[in-house]
Parts: C-alpha cells; structure tokens; sequence
C-alpha cells in the first residue's frame, strides 16, 4: 500500500474556510486524482480547510478542533497528542472524484459567458 502524503500548509493568516467563508483552523493539501479518457493517470494536490463550524460533525474532525479550542497553538508539551489527532483527521480527508458531466458543463457556461463579453 502506497502511503498518502497530507502537507499542512502554515502562514501568517488562518486559512478561510471555502464552505462558509469563516476562518478555518488549519489547511492541509491532499492528493488526488483520476485516470484520463486517454488511460493517463491525473494527479494533483487539493487544499482541504479544517473548519470548526463546518466540520464540528465530522467525527475525526471534531475531535481536533476541541484540540484547537483548548490549546490555540501547537507547542512542545502538547505537540505529540497534536500529531496524533492531526494523523486520525488527515486519514480520514478525500477529494471527492472528479465530475466530468460538471466540469463540462461548467466549461460550457464559462465559454459561453466569456463568448458573450469580446
């Protein structure tokens, strides 16, 4: 079984959440990826926020985002049980397959409304 690398990307600013435009806890960037019409394989990398008001339900999500709200920061005496809930919640993120029926009709619009502006 090939091991799934999740990069946990930090920075300055928290990350917003892409569902409700709130300030995220945490942005990870998964792999994903499908296999072409032509058989070739398509893979990429997808950023997928950790959001207390979206995810709250999520079960593994959950669970690390109380981390946060009791911890704010990661630090040295608390970094170990971080990992851990950050590795059940990493696990658990997919990027859903890709819709070609959408992307093509999302194509077409974007044609179209492009089309209608030169």
């Amino acid at each position: 079984m090939t091991e799934r690398r999740i990069d946990i990307v930090s920075g300055q600013e928290p990350p917003t959440c892409p569902r409700c435009r709130q300030e995220g806890l945490l942005l990870a960037r998964v792999p994903y990826g499908w296999t072409n019409e032509g058989g070739v394989a398509v893979e990429g990398r997808n950023g997928v926020v950790l959001c207390a008001a979206c995810d709250t339900d999520t079960p593994y999500a959950a669970q690390l985002i109380t981390w946060f709200h009791v911890h704010g920061t990661v630090e040295a005496g608390h970094s170990e049980e971080f990992l851990r809930l950050l590795a059940e919640w990493a696990e658990q993120i997919s990027v859903p397959p890709l819709d070609r029926q959408r992307l093509e009709t999302e194509i077409e619009q974007w044609r179209r409304g492009r089309a209608a502006r030169t």
